[in-house]
């Protein structure tokens, strides 16, 4: 029986990871200039191509780490400092691993990965998938994508409602829980990895 809690805790946790807030601006500034219709195939198909990134993660996610050698708890401190070092290259606004494209490739690079499904939302739902099993770790993407998709597709007129300082206050504050997040993963994985040290 799956526990309503589990569930509704772990859909906040890949919520604030996501960050479809944080990402409004980014989507602002690429879909500005672009017709309504093309706007919502934009996003459209960015939450389809990162919502397939997480499921393919959650359902074949063990079976890589395994044919690797990697257990679960060395895969949760690695993942763990990936979010860490991402959530505050984020929170000090520096710029790791792409830069701005120009095209409708924007929809897949860097809209669905690296900034929706992106290192720190694949580790989310791996740990939550090995925490609390497959079945919470799809619920958690599958409603994660549907709240997402009216956030990002109104992404213009919630710029303009938080104004740049409410933005970049949104985007500090999901990127400090990040932080703490990411420690609280590593720390979950040591404790596998030396029992009673980190109890």
């Amino acid at each position: 029986m799956v526990d309503l809690y589990t569930v509704i805790s772990s859909i906040i946790l890949l919520f604030i990871v996501l960050d479809p807030i944080g990402v409004s601006p980014y989507v602002a500034s690429i879909v500005a200039r672009r017709p309504g219709g093309e706007r919502e195939k934009i996003v459209r198909t960015a939450l389809a191509s990162a919502g397939a990134i997480l499921v393919a993660f959650t359902l074949i996610g063990v079976v890589v780490l395994d044919i690797l050698g990697v257990s679960m708890d060395e895969f949760k401190v690695a993942a763990g400092l990936l979010l860490l070092i991402y959530a505050t290259a984020d929170l000090f606004e520096v710029k790791i691993g792409y830069s701005e494209p120009s095209g409708d490739e924007v929809a897949i690079f860097p809209l669905a990965t690296p900034l929706l499904a992106g290192p720190g939302s694949i580790a989310t739902v791996m740990y939550i998938m090995s925490s609390s099993g497959i079945a919470v770790a799809l619920i958690a993407i599958l409603v994660n994508l549907v709240l997402a998709y009216p956030i990002l597709h109104a992404s213009l007129r919630l710029v303009r409602l938080l104004g740049r300082h409410g933005s970049l206050l949104v985007a500090k504050f999901t990127a400090f829980l990040m932080v703490g997040f990411a420690v609280s993963i590593m720390f979950d994985g040591l404790r596998g990895i030396v029992p009673g040290v980190f109890s």
